[in-house]
């Protein structure tokens, strides 16, 4: 179950200005609330916490990579849905994204319409309170904080084990 939230601000980072520019007025024309940042370390030093939102971004940027962003946020335990995108990209890069949290990854280009609509749909599931598919929930642990607990329970506890040759 999520919360509802009217407003939700869609955060772009692309270090490309025409695109980032472009995909901002696109996104405003259709309502949406937007923030543009140039770079990672732009958007880190302005992002609001507190604000709901979901953030598009780009693979390859200047300074901080796309990549090294999304750990950044994992890391902070900032849980914004994300929506990578890219002109060219390998696999690897889109694998890791993916495996790190990310919802979509997309292929930018002269037509966005897949963009868009995907972005509309996600602001409407923040907006309206329903789960975003692939999203963990913002007070979940992180997946990497249950590393320190996996090898406990794949075996019996001391406790567990003492217990078990007094019923033997």
């Amino acid at each position: 179950m999520g919360f509802s939230c009217r407003e939700c601000t869609v955060y772009v980072v692309d270090g490309d200005a025409d695109c980032r520019c472009s995909l901002a007025g696109q996104l405003q024309t259709d309502g949406l609330t937007v923030r543009a940042f140039e770079s990672a370390e732009a958007f880190l030093e302005n992002h609001d916490r507190v604000q709901a939102g979901c953030l598009l971004l780009e693979l390859h940027l200047p300074g901080m990579s796309g990549l090294a962003l999304q750990r950044c946020l994992n890391q902070r335990q900032i849980s914004l849905p994300l929506i990578f995108m890219a002109s060219s990209a390998d696999v690897a890069s889109a694998v890791t994204a993916m495996q790190n949290g990310a919802l979509d990854f997309l292929r930018k280009g002269p037509d966005r319409s897949r963009l868009i609509a995907r972005v509309n749909r996600l602001v409407a599931a923040i907006r309206t309170g329903r789960a975003v598919p692939g999203q963990r929930h913002p007070y979940a642990p992180s997946p990497d904080g249950w590393r320190h607990v996996r090898p406990a329970l794949a075996s019996p506890s001391t406790a567990f084990r003492s217990q078990l040759q007094h019923v033997e």
